[in-house]
């Protein structure tokens, strides 16, 4: 059921603020890798794992938290994964060793699994179908938002206070986000009825039985594991064989981020409007999009200037990042409105699974191959496996 009027738009704009504050310190930490990297003594692949870590949370919280927010409603849990991250990220930033930053990134990654169900679920129930690709697609905005102004203000604040100041700056600005959406946000009318059908049995085994649901989780996995490595890698791929600076290398990254928030924005309209509320489509050229990509950074190497490395962030951004919103919004409608935290959650502790892997093997390829470029390059491969497993979807017009 939606709302009339500017209410449901004053909603969006904390669920965006939410979102947004949510990602400024996980997705900044990459941009001061080198940092963390020389204080603490890690090697290449561990400096790359963190955001790998962090979404060990989603895999293992998401779809028990896409539950939670069909049953008992968005609010609770909303506020409930902003103080997650903001406690985990605070503790993380008087982490001794590299062990226990990654067990207290793990915790905050809890608080993400919680909250990301829950604001997609929060979007859909405020605005009609017309509009639920667009409005979810403004949401995820938060993300690379996000991300973008942590690898723009978190080397800046980290060179000059030191690595853990800057994390500690992020997770004051969720907490006090947090307390923001407690005071503002309310589920809206006519929603409690069915959330207390999707705590029903019948519910969650129909998501888990679902043939398509699965296929949209597994392909963007995929998608999923490409957009991490890029965000976890773009920065030291730059420093190491390009020969850029700190500064200059994650002004890059914040490029790509800002390139993402273009991106979910453009792909929700696309999906809404130009493809007449099919979903699938605007993910196939999503992922066409950012496998060419990979293989054009594979052959950029030292010299490269910002008339390559500009674009090249840009466009990798909106079509690597720039994805997510439909991909939760077909998860939600596949699903019906009874299911919808479920299914969305669902989505997210699979792809997450990409997220988490990703990195790492990534890192180890590098290693192992004794540079990039082959790295690079397989990940363009991977993804036909994801476009693949897309092509089998069964979807049908939504409106």
């Amino acid at each position: 059921m939606t709302a009339p009027g500017r209410q449901r738009w004053v909603i969006l704009a904390v669920i965006v603020l939410a979102q947004t504050m949510a990602n400024v310190g996980p997705l900044g930490i990459p941009a001061i890798a080198s940092l963390i990297r020389a204080d603490l003594g890690l090697t290449l692949t561990q400096a790359g794992s963190f955001l790998s870590v962090y979404y060990l949370g989603p895999v293992t919280m998401s779809f028990f938290a896409g539950m939670l927010a069909d049953r008992w409603g968005t609010a609770k849990t909303l506020v409930l994964g902003q103080a997650l991250i903001a406690g985990g990220l605070l503790a993380a930033s008087s982490a001794p060793s590299y062990g226990s930053l990654l067990a207290l990134l793990g915790i905050a990654g809890v608080g993400y699994g919680t909250l990301n169900p829950a604001s997609t679920t929060a979007a859909m129930s405020w605005f009609p179908p017309r509009q639920r690709a667009t409005v979810v697609g403004l949401k995820q905005v938060g993300l690379p938002f996000g991300g973008m102004l942590g690898a723009a203000l978190m080397p800046a604040l980290a060179l000059r206070l030191g690595w853990r100041w800057a994390i500690v700056v992020a997770a004051l600005l969720l907490g006090a986000c947090a307390v923001l959406s407690a005071v503002v946000y309310r589920d809206p009318p006519g929603e409690a009825p069915l959330r207390r059908a999707a705590g029903e049995r019948g519910a969650v085994t129909e998501v888990l039985r679902s043939r398509d649901l699965w296929l949209v989780a597994s392909a963007t996995l995929v998608f999923a594991a490409m957009q991490t490595v890029w965000m976890a890698f773009l920065a030291l791929y730059l420093q190491e064989m390009v020969g850029l600076a700190l500064l200059a290398a994650s002004r890059y990254l914040a490029l790509a981020q800002a390139g993402g928030v273009l991106g979910r924005v453009a792909f929700g309209v696309l999906s809404d409007r130009t493809f007449g509320g099919r979903r699938r489509t605007p993910l196939v050229i999503a992922g066409c999009g950012s496998a060419l990509c990979s293989l054009v950074i594979a052959f950029t190497g030292a010299g490269a200037g910002p008339w390559l490395l500009t674009p090249l962030a840009l466009v990798f951004g909106f079509f690597g990042i720039g994805w997510n919103g439909v991909q939760h919004t077909l998860m939600a409608e596949l699903a019906g409105p009874r299911a919808a935290g479920t299914a969305v959650g669902l989505g997210l502790a699979v792809s997450s699974l990409g997220v988490t892997l990703g990195p790492p093997v990534f890192g180890w390829c590098v290693t192992a191959a004794g540079g990039y470029r082959g790295p690079w390059i397989g990940l363009a491969l991977v993804m036909l496996a994801g476009l693949a497993l897309l092509a089998l979807v069964r979807e049908k017009s939504r409106f």
